[in-house]
């Protein structure tokens, strides 16, 4: 696992994203080829529910987001603290 692998994970997990850096990282996937990772919905469910929908609809705009869909529940349930 290279050095900028491990800092983004680690920057995932420190704290709940909003939609801005959440998109910004999703631009670095893309651009390097990667796909989503396997906690992204851990992620998402961190951030507060508009800035959810508005990061599920960019990575679904920007395709990297094409599994099954998310339900209206996950779409507006209250965020959801980081384990600790």
């Amino acid at each position: 696992m290279g050095i900028g692998a491990i800092m983004l994970a680690a920057s995932l997990a420190a704290a709940p994203a909003g939609f801005e850096e959440f998109a910004a990282d999703a631009n670095g996937w893309l651009l390097s080829g990667q796909g989503l990772p396997r906690d992204y919905r851990v992620t998402l469910m961190q951030m507060d529910s508009a800035d959810r929908i508005s990061a599920i609809a960019y990575l679904r705009r920007i395709g990297l987001l094409n599994d099954t869909p998310w339900t209206l529940d996950d779409l507006l349930r209250p965020a959801k603290e980081p384990a600790r």
